[in-house]
């Protein structure tokens, strides 16, 4: 046989082998959130093929050589969505060398990547897969003299090496009293280094004959800039005060294609309908209710509610609860949303549908031909008591275990095994 034929033969067998080891799986009798407007479909069952759901149905039969997955009534969601984390950036904030949010001594900012930073195999991964989140945005944060944190990215938890989805999903950028420090002391001198920033980009690479000649960038971040500032991926920019915020309505105003997420905004609901007005996508918190700082003097309650009233697109996120570290709890977060009187559906399309298609990312949804990142739950996932009880990402089955419970389960005082526990 020639070398040719043997290099084909091998391929060929890789291939077969690939399809005969590929699961296939049948959940049925699900209480399904499709995410559409199909709405919620009661009794229903589904067939993971290849990792894409071939079938919705009710009454269908399991075929042959699937596994099956009785729901038993249970619901059956897309996978949660959190859309601002530092997952996997560090493992011990103050321990400098197990944290990589961010670079204060760099000589760069915008081109910094966050998957580069990315660690999968963080003990946080699991411990926040384990609660139903599927995906996650993870961003870098500003140090130094710049306003600018870096390149977020858009990872998987199935932690998997290769499971960043999107290495280059939005530049990410710190106004209010954190950028203002970063500037130099004022929100003046952090708005001007963001224009500054944006007429470089929109300049690049004409003005630059070397690498420092950019009137706030190096010649690397402003190419990395480049997309953003033409629209071509989310600007993300952090900022609470009420005034804050209009003042970035008005740099939407100047540079119309810019296409803007701000994060924080614990005052939006004072100027709801210019955000509205302004097309700016809006990422809160509904734990954000108390006065923390000068720029969040207005917080309240109901800011998600107000938000939805108005019209205003919108992301719901946990950063007040860890949740920047680990954001486990942020199916709770989304459910206090809804105690406080935002309907169920928008809370849930807030943490899993509505991230995903800021960033761009085909989920959140579930239909026929759709990826099979889904989630099994042992009740209303915005319930704090409900649990995950299985889960998929991209079809493949993930395990539930983690740090977490390895160690309750090695020390439970009800554990039958009688050795001592170092011996465990």
């Amino acid at each position: 046989m020639t070398l040719r034929k043997t290099f084909t033969a091998a391929l060929l067998l890789s291939a077969i082998s690939t399809t005969a080891w590929a699961q296939d799986y049948f959940i049925s009798d699900a209480k399904l959130v499709t995410n559409t407007s199909q709405g919620i479909v009661e009794n229903a069952d589904l067939i993971i093929r290849d990792g894409k759901i071939a079938q919705i149905g009710t009454d269908l039969t399991a075929p042959a050589n699937v596994e099956t997955i009785s729901a038993n009534g249970s619901w059956v969601t897309p996978g949660l969505f959190a859309p601002f984390s530092r997952l996997g950036l560090m493992d011990i904030g103050g321990e400098d060398v197990t944290n990589d949010t961010s670079s204060g001594e760099s000589k760069t900012s915008v081109s910094e990547l966050a998957s580069d930073s990315f660690n999968p195999k963080a003990v946080f991964v699991a411990n926040t897969r384990r609660m139903g989140i599927t995906h996650a945005v993870i961003s870098p944060s500003a140090a130094g003299d710049s306003i600018f944190g870096g390149t977020g990215a858009v990872i998987n938890l199935s932690g998997e090496y290769d499971s960043v989805e999107k290495p280059s999903a939005f530049i990410f950028v710190q106004l209010g009293e954190n950028g203002t420090r970063r500037a130099g002391g004022s929100r003046a001198a952090a708005l001007v280094q963001l224009r500054a920033a944006l007429n470089d980009a929109a300049a690049y690479p004409g003005r630059y004959d070397g690498p420092e000649d950019g009137d706030a960038l190096t010649r690397q971040d402003a190419a990395a800039l480049v997309k953003a500032a033409k629209g071509q991926m989310p600007l993300m920019i952090a900022a609470d005060r009420a005034m804050d915020m209009l003042n970035i309505i008005k740099l939407k105003n100047e540079y119309s294609n810019l296409d803007i997420i701000i994060l924080g905004a614990r005052e939006a609901w004072e100027i709801a309908d210019e955000l509205a007005a302004a097309d700016i996508k809006v990422m809160v918190d509904p734990h954000d209710n108390l006065p923390v700082s000068f720029e969040a003097v207005n917080a309240r309650l109901d800011n998600v509610i107000l938000l939805d009233e108005a019209g205003v697109d919108y992301a719901i996120s946990n950063a007040s609860a860890l949740g920047v570290q680990r954001p486990a709890t942020l199916a709770q977060h989304a459910g206090n949303a809804v105690g406080n009187g935002l309907e169920w559906d928008k809370a849930f399309a807030a943490i899993t549908s509505t991230p995903a298609k800021w960033f761009g990312l085909a989920g959140g949804t579930v239909l026929q031909g759709s990826g099979a990142t889904l989630v099994v739950w042992d009740g209303d996932p915005l319930d704090v008591t409900s649990a995950p009880t299985d889960m998929f990402i991209n079809g493949d089955r993930q395990s539930l275990e983690s740090r977490q419970t390895a160690l309750r389960d090695r020390y439970n005082p009800t554990s039958d095994d009688t050795r001592l526990f170092k011996y465990r």
